[in-house]
């Protein structure tokens, strides 16, 4: 049965694809680059993200993960996404010198964190990563030949946010070789 004009479903919100480009320094820690922009119509995430980071198709040496999504204020929708490693180290990067910091809401109901900035999605994105490396064998087989990364990431906590209680944080030396 058709729906009636007045129940015709709104269009689409947008939805975003946003690239989050991790790299490791064993002195500076980690640190990222972020690239966004429109889902084309008919157009893969993964594509997207793959060609945003200026990654070919066969691209086998960097890792494309997809994070985590959320809303925008004006009900688009981001699709997140992390490149490991940054394929142009060169360019100028964001510490993130607080890859255990985790955003919550306090509202079981709503959960959203009211307080959510891009700090915090690279954060996860990060722990993510060290999820990652524990549980799937092809993310572990590529941070492998990563030692400094791998340190950096067994130093987080390397559960889920259903299984995480309550997050500490790591002593700095854990997460900085100096």
């Amino acid at each position: 049965m058709p729906l009636a004009p007045h129940e015709a479903p709104d269009a689409p919100p947008p939805v975003a694809v946003e690239v989050l480009l991790l790299r490791h320094d064993p002195t500076e820690g980690f640190a990222y680059r972020r690239l966004i922009t429109a889902l084309g119509r008919g157009t893969s995430p993964d594509r997207t993200a793959r060609r945003l980071a200026l990654l070919d198709e066969h691209d086998e040496r960097h890792l494309v993960h997809s994070t985590s999504w959320r809303t925008t204020r004006d009900s688009g929708i981001v699709l997140t996404y992390l490149v490991h490693s940054d394929p142009a180290p060169d360019r100028p990067g964001t510490p993130l010198p607080e890859p255990h910091v985790i955003s919550r809401s306090p509202r079981p109901g709503h959960p959203a964190p009211p307080d959510l900035e891009i700090s915090h999605v690279v954060a996860h994105a990060v722990r993510h990563l060290a999820f990652l490396e524990r549980t799937d064998p092809a993310v572990t087989a590529h941070l492998a030949v990563r030692p400094g990364t791998l340190h950096a990431l067994r130093a987080l906590p390397g559960a889920t946010a259903g299984e995480l209680q309550y997050a500490q944080r790591p002593p700095l030396h854990t997460l900085v070789r100096r």
